[in-house]
């Protein structure tokens, strides 16, 4: 294997996790302050690596081609896991579709609106941006490889003149303000966010026929890719987090009485008005632009092959068509209704990488080790007690979700 294409799988994962996560972060973070968000997210990191790691064990032990997750909990779990399997999987990543393509249509339109004086209908700027990036979906997995380097590459510059750009206005007593263990309370309606920002389990069966039967290949590229989107989200929460204060007349809290749900472009015009500087701005929007764009590429990738492989369409040029507007019109419906629908998408998406992220897994890799007909070329670490573990985490943020759409939990106000 080249390392252009290790590079390239590890940025299929970095794209895929950085995405949902680091637009929503810092809104659903504020409350528990840096510190404590911090612990969180470097657990979040520990667990769903590990799980990633059960993935491919798993995906490894059937053949390359019938390896996507609704195979994979037939030949584990029966019929009844792969209904179950069906239901989550499509729901996740038709929710997370819809968060992209609302959260980028809604960017678009306030660029435009802000920078050109244009009003554009929220539904051209999603049908513009299904259209152009969904294209490399249509074409084939290489063609995100190659498309997904170039934004990867972009965005790689962009978060760096970001974090240059804005670490010297971070101020560390709003880092360090406030952090007693009262405000760890916070954490449960964050929980939905722990969730999404290491959210790539799906393109793992897409990467695995890429790339082929090498475990240790595999492994290190979920381990490259976990870590690397580790480092950039604990920066960026100190960035956020020590700009933007928690009170006042640019703080979070006045993001909560908006009169619609707060949103990845309410943040970016509540931190440039702080910092106040056009390059700010622009490498934010860039940088903002091109994360929602290259884990679009990673999660329409993931959404694509198991549809195409659960209703059987050939590898044609028709058959790949039938299988993106599957993929993308429910997108598109969504955006053009909830054109605000960010946040909204993405909580009804949490309960669902529960299931999918940490009880599935699980489970699965729990009776394939058990199986007699099915073995798999690698063993990732967990026994039967860490595999318990992991479902009864799985069952509690399943449940934290769904409490926050509920508005059942503590909100910062």
């Amino acid at each position: 294997m080249t390392v252009g294409k290790f590079i390239g799988c590890v940025m299929m994962v970095v794209g895929s996790a950085i995405g949902a996560g680091i637009l929503a972060m810092p809104i659903q973070i504020s409350g528990a302050g840096f510190l404590w968000s911090s612990v969180a997210i470097i657990t979040a990191w520990v667990i769903l690596t590990i799980t990633g790691l059960l993935v491919i064990e798993m995906s490894l032990a059937l053949p390359s081609q019938s390896c996507s997750f609704g195979s994979m909990a037939e030949k584990t779990l029966g019929t009844p896991g792969k209904i179950v399997t069906w239901i989550s999987y499509v729901l996740l990543l038709c929710s997370i579709l819809c968060a992209y393509v609302a959260g980028e249509s809604s960017f678009v339109t306030n660029l435009v609106e802000t920078e050109l004086h244009i009003n554009v209908p929220y539904w051209v700027s999603a049908l513009l941006f299904v259209l152009v990036f969904g294209a490399a979906v249509f074409w084939s997995t290489r063609a995100v490889d190659f498309f997904n380097r170039g934004l990867i590459s972009v965005k790689g510059l962009l978060l760096i003149a970001t974090l240059v750009l804005t670490l010297p206005h971070v101020n560390v007593e709003h880092l360090l303000h406030g952090q007693d263990i009262g405000r760890t309370k916070y954490l449960f309606i964050a929980s939905p966010v722990f969730l999404h920002i290491f959210n790539f389990h799906f393109v793992l069966p897409s990467i695995r026929m890429y790339v082929g039967d090498k475990p240790n290949i595999l492994k290190w590229i979920v381990i490259t890719g976990t870590t690397v989107s580790l480092i950039i989200y604990l920066l960026w929460a100190a960035a956020s987090l020590g700009i933007v204060p928690l009170t006042g007349e640019n703080g979070f809290i006045s993001l909560a009485q908006l009169d619609h749900p707060a949103d990845g472009p309410d943040f970016v015009k509540l931190i440039t008005a702080i910092v106040n500087s056009s390059w700010v701005t622009a490498c934010i929007n860039g940088f903002f632009n091109v994360s929602m764009t290259t884990s679009f590429l990673g999660v329409s990738l993931g959404l694509f092959d198991f549809l195409a492989d659960g209703f059987k369409r050939p590898n044609t040029h028709f058959g790949r068509l039938q299988t993106s507007c599957l993929t993308f019109i429910p997108p598109i419906i969504f955006a053009v209704f909830y054109p605000h629908g960010f946040i909204l998408a993405l909580n009804y998406a949490a309960s669902f990488i529960a299931i999918l992220c940490l009880i599935l897994p699980a489970l699965m890799v729990y009776r394939l080790r058990k199986s007699t007909e099915l073995k798999s070329s690698y063993r990732a670490i967990g026994n039967n007690v860490f595999f318990f573990m992991v479902i009864l985490l799985g069952a509690v943020m399943f449940i934290l979700p769904i409490l926050t759409n509920l508005h059942l939990l503590p909100e910062i106000s």
